[in-house]
């Protein structure tokens, strides 16, 4: 797919940080600018950061990393904003967790991880997916995301580590539900991997210390990078445990026809 007119980054504390609005929604609206915006974390916040919240009228940050992530690396948040802690999956997970105090990558120094993983990185991150849609800890959380989305006052910003999968799930579930095509959801979902593409190369050539096998290499890279098989594995899930994406959202997220109403008034112009 062809990634076309990419949105600027929005915060200077993360590559992968940007603003929702300007999406088209089905019904020939568009998603209302200074409202929804997603990121990667917020430890590094700067005075500039924190200006251009203010400035955007951000009231709510929601912070989807696990316990360990937030109290190795934990945002910096502005004084008067509300801050929600909403752990989607609270272990470690290679590819999807950035836990330090355990370093996943080492594993790959262990023959028999290093054999047992080979090539198959782009089909592990598919077999992780429908874990954000389908355990019930993921689903708790993403129940009361909509519910700080309904009540918020102002704009709201959500992240993981990087932004790729948490988040991602997540933005892919907001614009679901106030009527996004699909095709949008994958365009935004894919800009993560040109927002981190340093990033990535990065946590790729790290693992060098523990192996140089190409094959497991390219492995790491489709771990730390998006693809589209990802999220229709995420979406796919979604039609199983729901019918339909918009099922999964009634069914199992728990939003009413009032709710999706209001959302969509509230965030749709």
């Amino acid at each position: 797919m062809k990634i076309t007119c990419p949105p600027p980054t929005f915060l200077q504390c993360s590559r992968n940080s940007r603003e929702l609005g300007g999406i088209p929604a089905g019904d020939g609206r568009i998603i209302r600018p200074s409202r929804l915006f997603r990121s990667g974390q917020l430890s590094a916040l700067s005075e500039l950061d924190e200006k251009r919240v203010r400035i955007h009228g951000i009231t709510d940050i929601v912070d989807f990393r696990s316990d360990i992530e937030r109290e190795e690396k934990p945002d910096k948040i502005p004084d008067g904003l509300h801050f929600h802690t909403l752990p989607v999956v609270n272990r470690l997970i290679p590819g999807i967790t950035r836990e330090s105090i355990e370093d996943p990558y080492k594993a790959f120094s262990r023959k028999d991880y290093a054999r047992e993983l080979g090539g198959r990185g782009m089909d592990v991150m598919c077999s992780l997916y429908p874990i954000l849609i389908e355990e019930e800890q993921a689903i708790r959380c993403y129940r009361q995301f909509f519910r700080i989305l309904l009540n918020a006052e102002g704009g709201v910003i959500w992240h993981c580590a990087m932004g790729k999968d948490r988040a991602g799930v997540a933005t892919a579930l907001v614009l679901t539900s106030l009527g996004v095509s699909y095709p949008e959801i994958l365009q935004d979902y894919l800009y993560t991997g040109i927002c981190c593409a340093e990033e990535i190369r990065a946590m790729t050539e790290a693992c060098r210390d523990f192996t140089d096998d190409p094959v497991i290499l390219q492995s790491v890279f489709w771990l730390n990078s998006t693809h589209r098989s990802y999220m229709d594995a995420a979406f796919a899930s979604m039609t199983k445990m729901g019918g339909s994406p918009m099922g999964y959202l009634r069914e199992i997220i728990g939003l009413r026809d009032t709710d999706l109403d209001h959302l969509k008034k509230k965030y749709l112009q």
